[in-house]
């Protein structure tokens, strides 16, 4: 017995020393591997002559705003150049599709309006204008679709040909491909991106144009409403008197 015991202190104790060891080896591997990481912070990484600089989630800000209008001076060089003019004749053709889409709603309403009244010669009437107004409103649509496609195309080809000479001016193709990580697929960037950037930008005016043109039209419209209604309530009362 006395043996027995002499054997299990002298187990438990090397135990003992064997744990004791563990913990001091992970305590020691954990504070070296701190201390790695706590040096690779602050040391900056440099490629080049630039620290790589983590990239910034896009927000709709102040840098948002100054990063569009140098886009801008860049896809339209001036009011009166074919940019300005094709921004023009889709402003203008925004106009005209949204008259023709009030006339339509007018004339289909008025058609409506003859067939439950039984008018035959007022249901012709609305018909034929029907009838020969839809080339009109073809070719106003028509026109919008060639305006705006030509537009997004004359901003991208604007913009790409100002990123192409920037990106094969000196050597700045070859220190970006070599020797600066930051811009990846510079390629990609500058012919899907770009494309996808202008269309952006072209919808983005297209948008625009829309609520100031449904504005003025809905104001304008508002008051012709207005007009009516005070028409019908003089001939109520008008009626209410001779009675």
């Amino acid at each position: 017995m006395a043996g027995m015991s002499k054997l299990a202190s002298k187990l438990s104790s090397r135990n003992s020393a064997v744990f004791a060891f563990g913990v001091a080896a992970v305590w020691l591997t954990a504070r070296q591997f701190s201390s790695i990481q706590k040096h690779r912070k602050e040391i900056p990484i440099v490629i080049g002559d630039h620290p790589l600089i983590k990239k910034d989630r896009a927000a709709v800000d102040a840098v948002f705003f100054n990063q569009l209008k140098r886009i801008l001076k860049i896809i339209l060089p001036g009011w009166f150049s074919a940019e300005g003019w094709y921004m023009f004749l889709v402003a203008v053709a925004l106009a005209a599709r949204t008259y023709c889409d009030v006339w339509m709603i007018q004339n289909g309403t008025a058609i409506e309006s003859s067939i439950i009244g039984r008018n035959v010669d007022l249901f012709k009437s609305h018909l034929y204008k029907f009838i020969y107004t839809m080339p009109v409103i073809s070719i106003v649509n028509n026109t919008l679709k060639y305006g705006l496609n030509e537009l997004k195309l004359r901003f991208r080809t604007r913009l790409s040909y100002y990123l192409f000479q920037k990106y094969l001016k000196g050597f700045t193709y070859y220190k970006m491909s070599n020797l600066d990580n930051r811009i990846a697929n510079a390629d990609h960037l500058l012919t899907q991106d770009v494309e996808k950037l202008c269309t952006s930008i072209g919808d983005l005016y297209s948008n625009l144009s829309k609520v100031v043109v449904v504005v003025v039209v809905g104001g304008g419209g508002g008051g012709d409403d207005d007009g009516d209604d005070d028409d019908d309530d003089g001939d109520d009362d008008d009626e209410r008197i001779n009675a």
